[in-house]
């Protein structure tokens, strides 16, 4: 049921298709706000992996299930396109105009694309100058993705079958970039602890400019918390829910050692990439922001924040979306997996 009554014509829909899982975060726009309509998720329905399956009705049929149980109303839909299957990098241009911007854009990413550009879409930005102002000859930098045109022609199908207009499709990135940062421009680290992957971004100017990813995530906490303790992975699942809820206090900066000792991999490379950055880029991570289902375990930002010297903190998607108050306690708890999907719901309303 809609936490709100709306016409289904300025209602806007982010689908988050994960490994495991669909997010869906439905949104109105009133005036100058963005209002909270309904959201659902669903994680671990079966062991098929959305973002891999070539079964198009399977995935088309899911979607379906999810929206209608949901009681989503929305026809218009911005999905995320997974990190690992979009092509991103950030090239140079000398002596351009806006007039030839794309032919040089396009001789440029022969060079680095790895895959033929007859198979892929290209998508670009440019990136502001040191003054802050977009340039529009000389020399530039622009941010460059590609998406497999196979890919993109699956999606199509896929909200096709479901009945769904699909407006637009783009990287979880920049959903991420839109929901947890908005138009911050100071320079943020994302770490996307999601059920099958940790992928770190660092974003400068709204831009992503180095990305890492590894396969240590939430569900390696799981398994391990499993295995060590004789439990079943559903079972460990509510025993790290349980201890999420009750730590606190005097052990706000501690984790158990079988989970610190799990998720070191994580904090090694967090410290690899702010290194990486400093050596490599003028100015400083000023803090990093914490995303994902594997985001709320336990004290997590805190342990972070005392291991990296650096300020930590879980991100708010609900920051400008307005929502009944007694939700509160709810949405704050789901926020943290829902941000891709408030992020993709937002594109096309500040379009």
């Amino acid at each position: 049921m809609s936490l709100f009554s709306f016409g289904n014509d300025n209602l806007f829909l982010g689908v988050d298709i994960g490994d495991s899982s669909l997010k869906m975060v439905e949104l109105k726009k009133k005036n100058r706000k963005m209002l909270l309509s309904n959201y659902a998720f669903s994680e671990n329905v079966s062991e098929v992996n959305f973002t891999k399956i070539e079964d198009v009705n399977y995935l088309a049929k899911a979607i379906s299930k999810v929206r209608s149980d949901a009681g989503i109303k929305a026809k218009k839909v911005t999905a995320s396109l997974p990190t690992f299957a979009v092509f991103s990098s950030i090239i140079n241009l000398s002596n351009v105009d806006r007039k030839n911007i794309a032919l040089a854009i396009n001789e440029e990413a022969r060079k680095v694309v790895p895959l033929p550009l007859e198979d892929m879409i290209l998508d670009w930005k440019i990136i502001p100058d040191e003054t802050g102002n977009i340039p529009t000859k000389g020399n530039m930098r622009v941010f460059l993705t590609g998406s497999p045109k196979k890919l993109v022609r699956k999606y199509i199908d896929v909200f096709k079958q479901a009945k769904l207009d699909l407006v637009s499709l783009e990287t979880e990135t920049f959903s991420l970039v839109r929901s947890l940062i908005g138009d911050d421009k100071s320079t943020v680290m994302i770490v996307e602890i999601g059920a099958n992957s940790t992928d770190i971004f660092v974003v400068k100017e709204s831009i992503p400019v180095l990305n890492r990813s590894l396969v240590v995530c939430a569900s390696t906490v799981t398994k391990v918390l499993a295995e060590k303790l004789g439990m079943t992975y559903a079972q460990a699942e509510q025993f790290k829910f349980d201890l999420s809820v009750t730590l606190g206090g005097d052990d706000a900066e501690e984790l158990p050692k079988l989970i610190a000792k799990t998720l070191e991999p994580i904090v090694t490379e967090i410290q690899y990439v702010l290194d990486f950055f400093h050596s490599h880029h003028e100015g400083e991570v000023e803090k990093i922001v914490l995303s994902g289902g594997g985001a709320m375990l336990l004290n997590l930002a805190e342990y972070f924040s005392k291991r990296l010297n650096k300020k930590v903190i879980i991100g708010d998607s609900w920051n400008r979306v307005s929502y009944p108050e007694e939700l509160k306690p709810v949405l704050s708890e789901v926020g943290a997996k829902l941000a891709v999907a408030v992020g993709l719901a937002m594109r096309e309303m500040e379009s």
